[in-house]
C-alpha cells in the first residue's frame, strides 16, 4: 500500500497552486496531520478547511479524515506481540537473513525519521533554549536515549537533571517541575507507568512537554507542545532503539549547531 506521503508526492505536479502550498506544507508537517484538528491545521498551513479537504479528494480519499487516518495507520506501531515474533524467529532458523533484515529495517526506520522531523527539530531546540531548566525523562528500554540526550546536553548546560526512575527517584524530580521548565520525555508501546505518571505531573503544571516517541496517537505525544518521531519495526523480538538514537544524536547536534556552543 502506498504510503500517503508517496501518494502526496506523485499527486504534486498535477495539483492547482493553491493544493500544491496545502501539499507541500503536508509534507513537511505531516505529524501534525495526526495531532490537530482540521480547522487547527488549516491555519497553521494558511489555507482553509475546505482547502484541505478538496487535497485529500484529489488524492483519491474520501475526505480530510480519511487522510489523517491513513497517516495514522502509516506510522502505527506493529501489534505483534514479542512472543509471537520470537515464534517466528525461531521458525525463521536464518541467521543470515536476519542479519540482513535488521540492517535494511535499521535504514528503512531512519530514512522515515529524516522525512518526518525536518520541521520539527528547529522548533525543538527552540523549546528547549527557552527553558529554565531541563528535565529528560526516559524509562526501561527508552532509558539509553535518555542518558544520551542527559549526557550532552549537560555537557554544555547546567540547568538540565535526568529523571531515570533509580530508588523511585521521579516523584523527587516531579516536585520542582514548573511552568517555564520543559520535560523531554522519550519513549515507545508498550508505554511505562512511570513515564505517564511524569508526564501527567509536567501537564498539571502547565511545563512544556517535548516527546520522543513511535507514533502520533502515542499517549505521550497526545498534548505534548512538540513531537519527535522515530519507529521501532524490525524483525527482532524486541522493539528497535536504532532510530530513536539517531533522532536523539540528530536533536543534539543542531542544538549545538544553531546555539554555537563549545565545550
Amino acid at each position: 500500500m502506498m504510503h500517503p506521503r508517496q501518494r502526496i508526492q506523485q499527486f504534486l505536479p498535477l495539483l492547482t497552486p493553491e493544493l500544491q502550498r496545502a501539499a507541500g506544507f503536508t509534507l513537511t508537517h505531516s505529524h501534525d496531520v495526526m495531532t490537530l484538528s482540521m480547522r487547527a491545521y488549516a491555519q497553521n498551513a494558511g489555507v482553509k478547511p475546505a482547502t484541505l479537504h478538496r487535497l485529500a479528494q484529489r488524492l483519491g480519499y474520501e475526505g480530510w479524515s480519511a487522510l489523517k487516518n491513513d497517516f495514522i495507520a502509516s506510522m502505527t506501531v506493529s501489534a505483534e506481540s514479542p512472543t509471537s515474533r520470537a515464534s517466528r524467529l525461531v521458525e525463521l532458523n536464518d541467521t543470515a537473513r536476519l542479519y540482513d533484515d535488521m540492517f535494511a529495517a535499521h535504514t528503512r526506520n531512519m530514512a522515515r525519521c529524516h522525512d518526518e522531523n525536518r520541521a520539527a527539530m528547529g522548533e525543538t531546540i527552540a523549546l528547549m533554549d527557552n527553558a529554565e531548566h531541563v528535565y529528560i525523562c526516559g524509562f526501561r528500554a527508552s532509558f539509553p536515549i535518555a542518558w544520551s540526550v542527559y549526557y550532552v546536553y549537560r555537557l554544555f548546560y547546567k540547568h538540565v537533571s535526568l529523571i531515570d526512575g533509580f530508588a523511585s527517584n521521579d516523584e523527587m524530580f516531579t516536585r520542582d517541575i514548573g511552568p517555564g521548565d520543559v520535560l523531554v520525555i522519550i519513549g515507545f508501546a508498550p508505554y511505562s507507568r512511570e513515564s505517564l505518571l511524569v508526564l501527567e505531573a509536567a501537564r498539571s503544571v502547565q511545563a512544556t512537554i517535548i516527546a520522543l516517541t513511535d507514533s502520533a496517537t502515542s499517549p505521550l505525544a497526545v498534548g505534548a507542545t512538540k513531537s519527535l518521531w522515530f519507529p521501532t519495526d524490525g524483525p527482532s523480538f524486541f522493539p528497535s532503539v536504532v532510530a530513536g538514537m539517531g533522532v536523539a544524536e540528530s536533536l543534539l547536534q543542531r542544538w549545538l549547531t544553531a546555539t554555537e556552543r563549545r565545550p
